[in-house]
């Protein structure tokens, strides 16, 4: 067995062993289905590929809530450094502390350097932007943008960090990651994707996650009806792979599926269109059922 191979496997036993771990204690969701008493406030992380429309979900999702609940407080933290425009204006804004350019003439690094650089110098600004999050007067609703390498934020010891120290006082986080449906309309791309969703999953072990698939109005209607029965259908899935792959594609693809069949109660996804403006109302509320059992007087 090659290092790869070796590290793909042993990943994969890890990510089962969390998922056990959790059924010990009752239940896969116990410790995610806790009542949300004392209306704490909600950290919502936006993580995915690069493309996959975190940001304009992270508008949408804001415009749609600020229109539809006029009492709900809520807030946009833009964690990206290196992002040049946004289709929203973020109430917080990283940009006022760190500046990929600036980063990169200081040190004399390139693009790619300088983003891993300036990602890192987020958690020296915490605190600001913890005090900045504290002047609106503790918000229902912190909705968070995270950098748009994924790997940047979920796979580095920065992501982590900064999820476990942005918070304070009574506050519920959850992940919610996106799939890039131009991605995932094969099942060897769904399949990757998947694992990327397990990953940061395993990376992010005590918080609850929802699967988003993101911009579902790029997918054929039949298409998008296949890839979501994936999600709830591992069979389905499992067929789709030996119509399409071959060799040792398959036998990985295979084997990774059947690790996430095991696991049971892995998030299946949801469809949200930001051009369509739709499922925009499931999303929310599956973030207040993941984090509120159905208590929320918002869902």
């Amino acid at each position: 067995m090659s290092t790869v191979d070796s590290e793909v496997a042993s990943l994969l036993i890890n990510l089962h062993g969390v998922f056990e771990n959790e059924k010990k204690d009752g239940g896969l969701y116990t410790s995610f289905f806790e009542l949300n008493k004392g209306n704490k406030m909600i950290f919502n992380y936006c993580i995915g590929p690069a493309g996959s429309g975190k940001t304009t979900l992270i508008a949408t999702t804001y415009n749609y809530l600020t229109e539809k609940y006029k009492e709900l407080r809520i807030i946009t933290v833009n964690l990206d450094p290196g992002v040049r425009n946004l289709p929203y204006t973020p109430h917080i804004d990283i940009r006022d502390y760190i500046l990929l350019e600036e980063v990169m003439e200081r040190y004399g690094l390139g693009p790619n350097g300088g983003l891993v650089a300036a990602t890192d110098m987020i958690i020296d600004s915490i605190e600001d932007l913890k005090f900045e999050i504290s002047e609106y007067n503790n918000p229902d609703v912190v909705l968070i943008d995270t950098p748009g390498q994924m790997e940047l934020f979920a796979f580095r010891n920065t992501g982590p960090m900064v999820v476990s120290s942005l918070g304070y006082g009574d506050v519920q986080k959850v992940v919610s990651f996106l799939f890039d449906p131009t991605i995932c309309r094969h099942p060897s791309g769904y399949i990757s994707t998947m694992f990327l969703a397990g990953s940061v999953l395993y990376r992010f072990a005590n918080i609850p996650q929802i699967n988003v698939l993101s911009k579902s109005d790029l997918l054929e209607p039949d298409i998008l009806e296949r890839v979501l029965a994936w999600s709830e259908d591992y069979d389905k899935l499992f067929l789709a792979t030996d119509k399409t792959e071959r060799g040792l594609v398959r036998e990985l693809d295979s084997g990774i599926s059947e690790i996430f069949e095991r696991l049971q109660n892995f998030p299946r996804l949801l469809s949200v269109s930001s051009l369509e403006f739709t499922g925009i109302e499931e999303y929310w509320g599956a973030i207040q059922r993941t984090l509120n059992f159905d208590e929320s007087p918002y869902y």
